[in-house]
């Protein structure tokens, strides 16, 4: 309803995250038709294999259900031992049977669509008494599937039937004639017979229905381009509010650095286009640290910022590019401007050590910029 009214069809595939929370709510493929097919075609080979085995202890249960003397016909109490040793004899028959069954149900439930607890699937859903709903999903592509395969099961299972009955209707016929060893051995194996013709048509339901229902399944997970575009905002975070976070980042970290500029010991600028403040511990640090570093407005704003606060400004040009590019906030510089620095940091000393009426110490204007430092 909200596809019809937004205008938008459900084009593209569903996304990962919209597969997952199908899964969680329980709506994963399955196919009754896969598991059916299973459970006849290993039960017709479980048949096969143990057929012997089978024939010999239901024919060991009749003979002994059969055959009771007198002192056990008139025991009370024998009719239970009876039923019992016969149960524990059919169960003992037929077991590797009943074991192959249920391990087919289990892996005809699983093959399709996996292992999926969903607990929300188990609750009440009002949604499933609206008549309207109803007999939408009544008259829906999949019911009228699920009719078609119905029909085709029955067409299907009632010919290999009839077919089974006609291929081998003489001998049905001899059981009638026959002793009662011979007759039962005679009518399993033609049960069986029966029973595997009956089996390998549900094979061909199978292998329509298996691609039908993963289909099926895909179909009405399908999105719409705008749902996609939500769930991406859901996902990644809406981009006004991402680009407001990173203007907030921003402007923290530029504060952050701004503080930096007044314990910085010199600032070399470009003069106009770049600014880097530098300050050197020699108890504390190996090579002097870039505290603060910037560009155009940023760069003025450093400036005037060592300006009001005392710190000795520096134009250096090639040097102050060289560090601007080589050198992030707060690392220390390259061994390669180790020199050119120096001759800067020994200018600020002096200007610091300076006696009041001394000559003012002479600027450094020449500095060995290494190659692969050059910008």
């Amino acid at each position: 309803m909200a596809d019809a009214l937004s205008g938008q069809e459900r084009t593209e595939q569903a996304s990962a995250k919209r597969l997952a929370e199908a899964r969680g709510k329980g709506q994963i493929p399955r196919s009754r038709e896969l598991t059916t097919m299973l459970l006849l075609l290993t039960t017709a080979a479980t048949l096969w294999s143990t057929y012997g085995t089978l024939s010999t202890g239901l024919r060991q249960i009749m003979v002994a259900g059969l055959t009771l003397t007198r002192a056990r016909i008139m025991d009370e109490h024998a009719m239970t031992t009876e039923l019992t040793a016969a149960g524990s004899a059919a169960l003992q028959a037929a077991g590797p049977l009943f074991v192959v069954t249920v391990l087919a149900v289990a892996l005809g439930s699983l093959a399709l669509g996996g292992i999926a607890f969903a607990p929300a699937a188990i609750g009440f859903q009002w949604s499933r008494l609206d008549p309207i709903q109803g007999l939408a999903r009544l008259l829906s592509l999949h019911s009228l599937v699920e009719v078609g395969k119905a029909l085709l099961k029955f067409v299907l299972l009632l010919g290999c039937g009839l077919g089974a009955l006609a291929l081998e209707f003489d001998k049905v016929r001899a059981l009638a004639n026959a002793n009662l060893e011979s007759s039962l051995a005679q009518g399993l194996w033609l049960s069986f017979l029966a029973f595997v013709l009956v089996s390998a048509g549900t094979v061909l339901i199978a292998f329509i229905d298996v691609p039908f229902q993963w289909w099926d399944h895909r179909r009405k997970l399908m999105m719409t381009r705008q749902d996609l575009r939500d769930e991406s905002k859901e996902s990644d975070g809406n981009p006004e509010v991402k680009q407001r976070v990173r203007a907030l980042q921003y402007e923290l970290a530029s504060r952050r650095m701004m503080e930096e500029v007044p314990k910085a010991d010199v600032i070399i600028t470009n003069p106009t286009h770049f600014a880097v403040a530098l300050r050197f511990d020699a108890t504390k640090m190996a090579a002097p640290k870039v505290v603060a570093k910037g560009s155009d407005h940023i760069a003025f704003r450093i400036r005037e910022l060592a300006r009001q606060s005392g710190v000795p400004v520096l134009e250096a040009p090639p040097l102050a590019r060289a560090i601007f590019h080589s050198t992030k906030l707060n690392r220390e510089i390259p061994a390669g401007l180790y020199v050119a620095v120096a001759q800067v940091l020994a200018y600020v000393f002096q200007l610091r050590q300076r006696s009041p009426g001394a000559p003012t110490p002479v600027e450094p204007r020449e500095f060995t910029i290494p190659t692969e430092l050059q910008h």
